[in-house]
């Protein structure tokens, strides 16, 4: 794609890919892709408000991590940002941005040297940002001052590559790929001061990658909790599950002790929501995670509480899931205090 042509009408556009000054602004900003990772995407806090009409929601699959980047940066909504899955792209930067590290640990570098993760760092053109196969975690985040400009779909540019929709053309990024930089004015603030303004992460605060080794994943009791034996709970908290590698951003398929039902697994097909538990007639349990369909006829044994999402999110095949099932009053009371951690 030719980086020097402007689409004509100027509207926003995935692929409207130029190097030129347009009308009275600076030069349009744009990261060069050279190498895409293993899989990464452009992803913000997900289509909400569609799922009635059978449009999943998408979204960063480690939200906490994923909204940490846009406070850093200084954005004033939730713009996209790249989630990067076990391995970051490499880009090189056409005109200063402002981004941020964070999530999964690949050790980002620019110009091969290493900068801080959960800071802001200001970028300069012609630098070239790297990093590696993930140390710790899954999924790192690259937040950039005023997103990408990409569509709006319905809301969202989150991508749902099965359906081809949002961030760049529905796909993940490839080599050769041009993402151009969003609204001028909001990517501009700051980048000429010392320090760069914005947020600071609370202290004592810890992010889902240090508190993915301290905790189980706890549960609340699902909408179908009545339909599996009582030594069903008791096995899903005792003994740990494995996540497979049949696992992506549509669901977590587990391995371990099969959990028995009543009257059997199907239900009529229900609300699917990012957490839920389904149990096929097999036993194993399968997680639904970002990218899940809209319904599900399965019945389901639980849900994850929202503050442990981003650990679950974080995790990746190979590794062990210990469950803890708590109560409704309990989850609203962690939630609360995990929100007020955040603000």
């Amino acid at each position: 794609m030719d980086v020097n042509t402007l689409n004509k009408n100027g509207a926003t556009h995935a692929f409207h890919l130029i190097g030129e000054p347009h009308g009275d602004v600076s030069p349009i900003a744009f990261w060069q892709i050279e190498q895409p990772g293993f899989f990464t995407t452009i992803q913000d806090g997900g289509r909400a408000g569609c799922q009635q009409y059978g449009m999943p929601v998408a979204g960063a699959m480690d939200l906490e991590s994923y909204e940490l980047g846009q406070r850093l940066v200084g954005n004033p909504q939730n713009l996209g940002a790249l989630e990067c899955t076990v391995m970051g792209p490499i880009f090189t930067v056409k005109e200063p941005c402002v981004v941020a590290f964070t999530g999964a640990l690949m050790a980002p570098a620019v110009n091969d040297v290493p900068v801080a993760m959960n800071e802001a760092v200001r970028l300069q053109s012609g630098d070239v940002v790297s990093s590696s196969f993930s140390m710790s975690g899954v999924r790192m985040y690259i937040a950039v001052r005023g997103g990408f400009d990409v569509p709006v779909i319905n809301g969202s540019v989150a991508t749902h590559v099965k359906s081809k929709l949002g961030g760049y053309g529905g796909e993940r990024l490839q080599k050769g790929h041009v993402l151009v930089l969003g609204d001028e004015r909001v990517r501009a603030c700051g980048l000429n001061r010392a320090v760069i303004p914005g947020y600071t992460v609370p202290a004592g605060y810890e992010t889902p990658m240090a508190r993915r080794t301290k905790q189980s994943i706890r549960l609340v009791l699902g909408p179908q909790a009545d339909r599996f034996t009582a030594d069903s709970y008791n096995i899903l908290t005792s003994a740990p599950y494995e996540i497979t590698a049949s696992s992506d951003r549509m669901g977590y398929r587990l391995a371990g002790a099969k959990l028995d039902h009543v009257n059997g697994a199907d239900i009529i097909s229900d609300g699917a929501v990012f957490g839920s538990i389904q149990v096929p007639a097999d036993g194993q349990p399968i997680i639904l995670m970002a990218d899940r369909q809209t319904t599900g006829g399965y019945t389901k044994i639980a849900t994850v509480i929202t503050p442990d999402l981003p650990i679950l999110a974080q995790m990746g095949p190979g590794e062990m899931i210990q469950f803890e099932i708590i109560s409704v009053e309990a989850a609203q009371a962690v939630y609360k205090e995990y929100c007020a951690v955040l603000r």
